[in-house]
């Protein structure tokens, strides 16, 4: 026992002499440091703006270092379970709809379980998506602005001149549709080049010396035709006019009866038409004419093969 004391002493001894020795002039020091350090400790920690100023910025940026733009709202961070922190009702309340699994919020017009107005009063038509929107245009509209002189009676009129004009304001996705309100107050003769017209409108035209021509116009085709410089002021050339593909306006620009401009080239036989596939201007007087003497004489034909029951009414249409 009193050599394991011993051996301890010895031990403790050897430690205290390998410990330097502390002079009073430096343990002086060192209190006085520790004396202003616990004075100045409080208003040492430098301010959050001058921490800010003196930063710098990473060598390298990455995405760690992208934050939202304020002010930004941080997402909402919701537990799962009462351990995490934020479980429990995690925001949603106690029970109900809104509260279950999957947030079952009820969809727009679910009323409770009841019958939706939308299906105790039934809707009636439909929508048809393959419908062409043309905008109306009545002969009085028409002649009005004539008469105001927006529109020069003796140059062609197509729908450029009309939506220049502000006659109409809109070119839907069809172009224009003439019609016949206010055909007798037309009195001079016109140069019309549209989408399509109304039989009223047609004759009345016409009644007056003038010429109509119902042509084919996709949106693209009729945004160039109204405003080329869209086109030619960046350089591009303009888009070509596209032939109809659609079976009902093949039907409808192949009939003579609508003055349709396909109608009227296999008419003239030329292979160009009445009007140039580069320009959208109207023909000349004597080529109208010419077509219309033609068309007169053909409608006429087959009015009286009709009516002699050579071939049924059905397949006169398709013969004119």
């Amino acid at each position: 026992m009193a050599m394991r004391s011993s051996s301890g002493l010895t031990a403790s001894l050897a430690r205290l002499a390998l410990t330097p020795a502390v002079s009073s002039s430096s343990a002086a020091a060192i209190a006085s440091t520790s004396t202003l350090s616990r004075r100045v400790a409080p208003n040492s920690r430098p301010s959050a703006r001058s921490y800010a100023t003196t930063l710098q910025p990473p060598s390298q940026y990455s995405i760690g270092h992208l934050s939202p733009a304020q002010p930004a709202k941080k997402a909402k961070r919701l537990g799962r379970g009462d351990s995490s922190g934020r479980g429990g009702t995690s925001t949603r309340g106690h029970k109900g709809q809104k509260a279950r699994t999957g947030n079952g919020k009820p969809t727009p017009g679910f009323e409770g379980g009841q019958t939706p107005i939308m299906r105790r009063f039934p809707k009636r038509g439909f929508v048809n998506s393959f419908a062409h929107e043309t905008v109306p245009l009545n002969l009085s509209r028409l002649q009005t602005w004539i008469d105001s002189g927006r529109l020069d009676p003796s140059a062609p009129i197509t729908v450029r001149e009309l939506y220049l004009s502000r006659c109409i304001h809109r070119l839907g996705d069809g172009g224009v549709k003439l019609l016949g309100d206010g055909a007798e107050v037309l009195s001079q003769p016109l140069k019309l080049v549209v989408s399509r017209a109304s039989t009223t409108a047609i004759k009345a035209v016409e009644k007056a010396g003038g010429s109509i021509t119902c042509k084919y116009y996709t949106p693209l085709t009729l945004r160039a035709l109204v405003k080329p410089e869209k086109w030619t002021g960046r350089g591009r050339l303009l888009p070509r006019e596209s032939m109809p593909i659609n079976r009902r306006d093949l039907l409808y620009y192949s009939d003579i009866r609508n003055r349709g401009y396909l109608a009227k080239m296999h008419v003239l036989g030329n292979g160009e038409g009445l009007t140039s596939p580069s320009s959208s201007a109207p023909p000349s007087a004597d080529a109208v004419a010419e077509a219309n003497d033609i068309v007169a004489e053909e409608e006429a034909r087959v009015a009286q093969q009709a009516q002699a029951g050579e071939i049924k009414r059905e397949d006169a249409a398709a013969a004119v």
